[in-house]
């Protein structure tokens, strides 16, 4: 988290996040699905992810939507901004690539006490899309 929390009336329409990377690992998919119980074979299982038509080991869904709110948490300063969350699988993610986290400014409500930001959000794979979404965080004035 940021060492300060982002005002609502510093934020511009069209502003861009600052991206964040992530490679998963073999062993970051397996604890996630341990700690969330994403029991499906294809997130740790090697040669049944092969054998499925895959390169490696699946990124489960949770763990795409969690790199996404970390990346909006992280630039408001407050893990408790969040609201809402929406995303739509595009493509699978596998271990070992590099993941691109993105997201813009789509929209303002302003309110007495701050305002509601709206967010697209997106995460890739080099140019391939792995999820697109949108996301609406909570901001003091």
């Amino acid at each position: 988290m940021s060492d300060r929390v982002r005002r609502f009336g510093e934020v511009a329409a069209g502003e861009e996040l600052p991206p964040a990377h992530h490679t998963p690992t073999r062993v970051t998919m397996f604890l996630f699905g341990v700690a969330y119980w994403t029991a499906h074979r294809t997130h740790y299982d090697v040669e049944f992810a092969r054998a499925e038509g895959f390169a490696d080991v699946l990124v489960p869904a949770g763990l795409l939507s969690a790199y996404g709110a970390e990346l909006l948490t992280t630039w408001a300063g407050d893990p408790g901004c969040l609201r809402e969350l929406r995303e739509r699988n595009l493509s699978p993610a596998v271990a070992g690539e590099r993941l691109t986290v993105r997201a813009c400014v789509t929209g303002l409500e302003p309110a007495a006490d701050g305002g509601v930001v709206s967010c697209a959000l997106s995460i890739t794979a080099g140019d391939r899309p792995v999820t697109e979404g949108r996301a609406r965080l909570v901001l003091p004035a």
